[in-house]
């Protein structure tokens, strides 16, 4: 009987490990990332981007256990005025018309404190890709008392250069390096373990692009 006992836990035991890494939906309307990027050495220009959907895999256990794959959108961006942001959604930075879509998928992810880690991954922007580490930190995870749903909060603040993605205008007036700092909140996906959907392909260049040399 003991024999028995112990081959049946042998047996059962990846898949309750594997019952521990729950998957995750984010939360879009508690969820947005925002930017702040150098102006002149006068200011810290700041604005935010929207974040329209991806899946979180995380096991409280075994964080290396865990995943994120997550998506946003360039021309959702908000820096409280209407022609400076037509100017950073246009060919000059995001080019949002080609590239409408920014994804980030992580490849491993560390736990560095009781609560903090790195998520290692690619961030896809204006058609280039690159690699990125994500520190975040775990806020909560527990019940919503309003929802009633078990919800996930994170923050987390990473550093990209913008020349890094083919966004190398205006260099002099707009700082390159652009600092991110994310907020999030991802309530448990009961039974949808579904990836982020595949950035939309590129239309034609527009006669505007072709004319500056864009690609």
């Amino acid at each position: 009987m003991t024999l028995r006992l112990l081959l049946l836990s042998l047996i059962l035991a990846p898949g309750l490990a594997a019952a521990k890494e729950e998957a995750w939906r984010f939360d879009t309307v508690h969820t947005q990332v925002h930017f702040r990027v150098d102006h002149l050495g006068f200011s810290r220009a700041m604005g935010l981007l929207k974040v329209t959907g991806g899946r979180i895999r995380f096991d409280p256990d075994d964080w290396s256990r865990s995943s994120v794959d997550v998506t946003a959108d360039p021309a959702s961006l908000v820096m409280g005025d209407a022609d400076w942001e037509e100017k950073v959604r246009s060919w000059q930075f995001l080019n949002v018309k080609r590239w409408p879509q920014a994804r980030f998928v992580s490849r491993s992810v560390e736990k560095t404190g009781e609560n903090s880690g790195v998520a290692h991954g690619d961030l896809e922007l204006a058609g280039h890709k690159q690699p990125l580490d994500i520190a975040f930190t775990l806020n909560k995870l527990g019940n919503d008392p309003y929802t009633f749903r078990k919800t996930l909060g994170v923050s987390a603040t990473t550093q990209i250069r913008r020349s890094a993605f083919g966004m190398d205008k205006l260099l002099s007036a707009v700082g390159d390096v652009v600092d991110l700092a994310i907020e999030v909140e991802a309530v448990r996906d009961r039974g949808k373990d579904e990836p982020a959907e595949p950035a939309a392909p590129a239309p034609a260049d527009t006669p505007e692009e072709s004319k500056n040399g864009t690609a």
